[in-house]
This record gives C-alpha cells, sequence and structure tokens, in this order.
C-alpha cells in the first residue's frame, strides 16, 4: 500500500501519532485515514502561515510604537528602557544592538515573538501601557489599559505556543485551543486596525479547512 511506504518514509514513530487517533476518533486502524489526517495538519499548518504573518507584524510595530513613545525611536540604544526589561530580555536585545545598530526598522524582525510577549507583563505598566496601550491598539474598546495589556498577553501565548508548533512540524490538530487560534489573531489585529482585520479575513484560508476536518 502506497501509505506504508511514505509511513516509513516520514518515520513510523511520527505517523503513529496520527494513526492512533484515527483509531481512537473511529475505531478503525486505517493507514489511509491517518495519512488523509497528516495530510490536513500539514495544509492546516501551511494556511496558518499567513495570519501568523500578519500578526506578530502587528503586535510588534504596535508595540515598538508604544516604546518609542516613551523611550524616542531609537528605544534599542536607549540605556533606560534596557535596563526596564529583564535580564533574559536586555541580554537578546543587547545581542541585537551591540556591534552595529543599523536603525529600528533591523531590528523589529531579529527580536523573538517571545520577547514582544514580556513586553506585555505588568512590570511595564507605570513606563508605558498605563498611557500607551490605547494608542497602540485604538479599537479595544470599554477595556481598561490592564484588561488589554492582559487580553493582548494572553493570546500572544497561545498564539506563539502553536506557531512553534508548526515551526518544528509538529502536530496541531490535536491541540486543545485549535479553533481559538485564529480568533485570538483576528481580535488583536482588530484591536490595532479593523481595516487590515478585514483584508486578513477576507485572505486566509484556515477556517475553510477547520470547517472540514478529517476525524
Amino acid at each position: 500500500m502506497r501509505y506504508k511506504a511514505i509511513e516509513k518514509t516520514i518515520s513510523i514513530s511520527r505517523f503513529t501519532t496520527y494513526r492512533n487517533a484515527v483509531i481512537a476518533s473511529t475505531g478503525v486502524d486505517c493507514g489511509m485515514k491517518a495519512l488523509s489526517l497528516y495530510e490536513w495538519n500539514a495544509n492546516l499548518s501551511s494556511d496558518f502561515l499567513f495570519p501568523l504573518h500578519i500578526y506578530e507584524v502587528v503586535l510588534r510595530n504596535a508595540i515598538s510604537e508604544a516604546i518609542a513613545k516613551r523611550y524616542g525611536t531609537d528605544w534599542p540604544i536607549n540605556t533606560v528602557f534596557q535596563n526596564s526589561l529583564a535580564y533574559k530580555n536586555k541580554r537578546e536585545l543587547l545581542s541585537i544592538v551591540s556591534n552595529n545598530y543599523q536603525g529600528l526598522g533591523k531590528v523589529l524582525p531579529e527580536l523573538k515573538l517571545s520577547w514582544w510577549e514580556e513586553m506585555l507583563t505588568r512590570r511595564h505598566d507605570g513606563r508605558i501601557w498605563n498611557v500607551h496601550i490605547q494608542t497602540a491598539f485604538p479599537n479595544a474598546d470599554n477595556l481598561t489599559a490592564a484588561q488589554i495589556r492582559t487580553l493582548l498577553k494572553e493570546a500572544c501565548f497561545v498564539i506563539r505556543k502553536i506557531r512553534n508548533r508548526i515551526a518544528h512540524h509538529e502536530p496541531i490538530f490535536n491541540h486543545n485551543k485549535l479553533l481559538d487560534i485564529y480568533p485570538l489573531i483576528e481580535t488583536t489585529v482588530a484591536m490595532r486596525c479593523k481595516e487590515t482585520k478585514i483584508w486578513l479575513d477576507e485572505i486566509e484560508k484556515v477556517n475553510n479547512l477547520l470547517l472540514n476536518p478529517v476525524i
């Protein structure tokens, strides 16, 4: 059978996750069904890349804008800002800017998503978020600064975890928050810009796949 060759090539241990999921769902050990699930998972991971791309760019630009209002547009080399960071975040930033700082635009894509997530902790409330978060995310209606920051941070944690699974070619079909991921992306983008959220909704393909699961 064709799936046998594919299973061996992919590795039996990797394929077992999908085979066991089919057995648990249908009660039948069906290699072809497991292969269909593998394909569906791979396609879903691929379709998530565009929303994840937009999400990360939108989030880091918004956070950068808020930091700049407090520390200036060259905030990556502002020592007061650097010293406000937790040790690991300061170390990551310094590793990027210490030798050859070429402007903010070169720094933003080099910082990990976890770094931006850490900017959404309470330690930055007094310096940044209490004053600037509603400017950075103008469509977060009827929420306090603390509520906006908490919502954004919790969403980033969940989104980052599935982003990492996709990047490492791990299964996401069995992620316990799979159906929450796109709404979290959508909500964050909408809080920043409603037109960008509408554009994203027009282009994304994730929801069509989620409406047609294999199991």
